[in-house]
Parts: structure tokens; C-alpha cells; sequence
């Protein structure tokens, strides 16, 4: 089913921006997460009005393992050239997930959008 709702629609430019970058494999469903990926949880947001929001992703860049120093520098990687990519990363922090019964190493980031009915 195709979601055309202003939240949905702002999520997939998100993900289609964030996929320009050559050799990122971005995930925004959860079952689908099969490091290394950068993946966009669901946001939380603020209405404007009906037509407009600011919507704030939380996003899991998750590494290849734990947390060793090559995995931090490649995570710290990604974590750059999506801060380059001219989108609203306010803050990152390191972290883990646990997929099935592995740890990963990930940066948590926060990315900023605003999304706007046309």
C-alpha cells in the first residue's frame, strides 16, 4: 500500500535523500535491518498547522559489530557525510542495538525536517 499522507511523504524524501549517498544502504522498516545500514526510527513531530510539520528522526547509523575503534571510525564516517548531505543533523551519540542475539555498534543521530502538504 502507498502512504501519500504528509508524514509518510516526508519520510520517503527523507530516505531517498539520505539514499543518494554512494554506498549507503538506508532502512526504514525494522525487519528489514541488516548491518552495516543507517536506519530512520519513528519520528516524533510538531504541527504547525494541518499542512505543515517539523519532524525529528531518530536515526540508528549501525556499524558492522561491536564496538571496536575500526567500527567507530566508519561509523563516524557515515555519521559525517550524513551531516554534509544538507540535512538538519542536530546531534549524534554513540550507542549499540542488539539484532537476534549480536550486538551492533551505532551512532544515534537526530535529524531535523520539515514536511509540508502540497
Amino acid at each position: 500500500m502507498a502512504y501519500t499522507d504528509l508524514f509518510n511523504e516526508t519520510l520517503d524524501d527523507l530516505a531517498t535523500v539520505l539514499g543518494t549517498i554512494t554506498g549507503l544502504r538506508v532502512v526504514t522498516n525494522p525487519q528489514n535491518i541488516n548491518p552495516p545500514c543507517v536506519f530512520l526510527d519513528a519520528p516524533s513531530f510538531e504541527a504547525f498547522n494541518g499542512n505543515i510539520v517539523k519532524m525529528s528522526f531518530p536515526i540508528k547509523v549501525i556499524g558492522n559489530g561491536p564496538g571496536t575503534l575500526e567500527n567507530m571510525r566508519n561509523l563516524l564516517n557515515i555519521s559525517s557525510k550524513l551531516l554534509t548531505k544538507n540535512v538538519a543533523v542536530t546531534d549524534g551519540q554513540p550507542g549499540s542495538v542488539t539484532i537476534g542475539a549480536q550486538e551492533f555498534a551505532t551512532y544515534n543521530l537526530n535529524i531535523n525536517i520539515q514536511g509540508q502538504a502540497a
